[in-house]
């Protein structure tokens, strides 16, 4: 993934603390192609109907076609360093990309 020779589409990460670090890890790695605005949204606020739904309205509003890219641990894999940013591992601290 890192090397962009592979764009795997199923990928749970069970090794994570909790959902909040699952959402930066997978931005960091540029693997995350959903909007903030649609995380917990409810879905009529969004689209504005169940027809919207079937017509592809939700994808519309929802997925960008390019990676939602940002930094969040230096000490972490990524798509791109991330030296300013902060170590969450302490047992670890150099930047994952040395």
């Amino acid at each position: 993934i890192i090397k962009g020779e592979s764009n795997a589409f199923i990928l749970h990460m069970s090794w994570t603390e909790n959902k909040v670090n699952k959402l930066l890890f997978f931005r960091q790695m540029g693997e995350w192609y959903f909007s903030d605005k649609c995380i917990s949204n409810d879905l009529s606020n969004l689209i504005g109907g169940g027809d919207a739904v079937s017509d592809g309205g939700l994808v519309e509003k929802c997925c960008s076609k390019e990676p939602i890219f940002s930094c969040h641990f230096k000490d972490k894999p990524s798509k791109v360093p991330c030296p300013d940013s902060p170590l969450i591992d302490p047992h670890r601290p150099r930047s994952f990309w040395g």
